[in-house]
């Protein structure tokens, strides 16, 4: 959770520093970075999701089994 949140304050930081560019190919730069840190911290929320239900399959399963 803790580089999920790391990504999307990286990707907000990008948001404000494209907001404050003089260039547009700044903006055009920093927006493209933005939207890649927004996909990893998508990524990490899928991964922590999948994590979470193999854990709680799992865990289902040895009660199951005894």
């Amino acid at each position: 959770m803790l580089s999920e949140k790391f990504y999307i304050e990286q990707a907000e930081s990008c948001a404000r520093a494209a907001e404050a560019a003089p260039l547009a190919n700044q903006r055009e730069t920093l927006l493209r970075s933005r939207a890649v840190w927004l996909g990893l911290a998508a990524r990490e929320q899928s991964i922590q999701t999948g994590r979470a239900e193999r854990d709680r399959a799992r865990i289902e399963e040895q009660f199951n089994v005894q």
